[in-house]
């Protein structure tokens, strides 16, 4: 709402500064995941140097970053996820009820935004926990190791039931660790019914109802279903061409492979960013819109990345797999810069997808790509602007120059679709903002672009004064 309210007092036409600004909403949030992560990873015991790299390889190299260029809400999603994480943490390390509170707090933002997120919370919620303390009264005692990888993961998981199950135990016995552990943890929960009240309050204020949110409703009124096919959906955000969480965003590999490492030094925080990922893969899988359409990549799995992303400076490095993880990061960034420079929406129109077509055929990511036809998209560019594209965007205000969401008219043919979006230049235009808009006339740019651009070095140059500041200060305190 403040960037709202701004862009109502500058001098350009109608309300496109207010629109314009609004777009920016989860770049915002999507840069405040890099400081948490940063600090958090400081809490979790690396340096200041690998912490800024690995917070580095988040930022550019993961789904966060396209993430955070989209009127999506899923970037502002992983920040509060991050962040009640990271607060709850820090209740467990300094012994603060008032970080577990806060961690709550923060949580039950999510539940503004999705009432589903309240799969998740229990899970975030046990970032409050110590486990195995100095205070080791309620620790499960040691088995055995297998041999086999299968057996070791069984053998980890039935520790961890066995570890809550004394925590529990110990704590309705006597006082310690143990009670203080659970009382944050309730006291995150509880806190977290603050976001709940707040939500049903909004339900009854705007449809008369606490338990109407006009979701449901939207859904059944366009006949299409709720629930779809189970294994397809898990498949699609796993390990499809279209979807894949893996192809969208590489360096969460890093976090397969560090997880047995940081899961024996950060047992709490392991058991919460595996609980909440089982929690909503499995929930998101049965979900006809699993992949969230019209968007780029799997964007309801953006909340999960900078959790998994906390696990990347534990990957245990040699001299081979060093050369492995820089060749990933590598990949990482590619496809994030490949996400970042053509209009989204250009593979769906291209294709000629009907409206609902996820919910036509659920295995629809094994057949496309858009991963994959975003090579084909950029070189295009190289083409210039067809000579039918007459208008910047599909809005019905010709002059607006923002947003490109509305798509053809509803009674016309989608098969019609790839020539219908040959009218206009903003599919056929690099993106992100900077460079399409200086392609417009200066009276048509939502704001001065010229301005903007001075602005954003300005945060360029005040971001390396900080970075450097830091840099010095960690060293002289290493």
């Amino acid at each position: 709402m403040p960037l709202v309210w701004l862009g109502l007092y500058t001098s350009a036409p109608e309300i496109q500064p207010s629109q314009f600004l609004f777009s920016l909403t989860s770049s915002i949030f999507g840069a405040g995941v890099a400081p948490i992560l940063f600090l958090f990873y400081l809490e979790l015991g690396a340096t200041t140097r690998r912490a800024f790299a690995w917070t580095m390889v988040s930022s550019f190299a993961t789904f966060i970053w396209p993430a955070s260029n989209t009127t999506f809400d899923n970037a502002q999603h992983a920040f509060f996820a991050l962040a009640a994480v990271y607060l709850g943490f820090l209740g467990a390390r300094r012994k603060s009820s008032i970080y577990a509170v806060a961690g709550g707090l923060t949580a039950g933002v999510l539940v503004l935004y999705q009432e589903y997120f309240l799969l998740i919370i229990p899970a975030l919620a046990l970032s409050t926990l110590e486990w195995e303390p100095g205070d080791s009264s309620f620790a499960a005692m040691p088995t055995t190791e297998p041999g086999s990888i299968v057996w070791r993961v069984v053998a980890a998981v039935k520790r961890t039931f066995q570890s809550a199950s004394t925590l529990v135990c110990a704590a309705w016995d006597r006082p310690g660790e143990a009670r203080s552990s659970c009382i944050r943890y309730c006291l995150f929960l509880t806190a977290v019914s603050v976001g709940v009240v707040l939500s049903l309050a909004y339900n009854d204020l705007r449809f008369g109802s606490y338990l109407e949110n006009g979701k449901i409703k939207s859904i059944t009124a366009n006949a299409y279903p709720l629930f779809g096919n189970p294994l397809a959906g898990f498949l699609t955000l796993l390990v499809s061409p279209g979807k894949s969480i893996f192809l969208y965003s590489p360096p969460l590999v890093l976090g397969l492979l560090g997880m047995g490492s940081f899961w024996r030094r950060h047992r709490e925080i392991a058991v919460a960013v595996l609980m909440a990922s089982l929690s909503l893969v499995l929930f998101l899988s049965c979900i006809c819109f699993v992949g969230g359409d019209w968007c780029w990549g799997p964007r309801y799995l953006a909340v999960l990345v900078p959790l998994w992303a906390l696990v990347f400076p534990f990957v245990p490095l040699n001299r081979a797999r060093r050369k492995l993880v820089v060749a990933i990061v590598g990949v990482g960034l590619l496809v994030q810069v490949m996400a970042l420079s053509v209009e989204n929406q250009r593979f769906f129109l291209e294709n000629g997808f009907r409206d609902y077509f996820w919910a036509e055929d659920s295995w629809v990511y094994f057949k496309h790509s858009a991963l994959f036809e975003r090579v084909g998209e950029m070189m295009s560019l190289t083409d210039g602007l067809p000579p039918t594209a007459r208008f910047f965007n599909s809005l019905p205000v010709t002059n607006w120059c923002t947003y490109t969401l509305l798509g053809p008219p509803p009674e016309m043919d989608r098969s019609l679709s790839p020539s219908w979006m040959r009218n206009y230049k903003i599919f056929y235009l690099p993106r992100p903002w900077p460079l399409w808009m200086s392609y417009l006339p200066p009276p048509q740019r939502p704001v001065d672009l010229d301005a903007w651009l001075v602005g954003l070095l300005g945060l360029v140059g005040l971001g390396a004064g900080l970075i450097y500041r830091g840099f010095k200060t960690g060293n002289a305190n290493e």
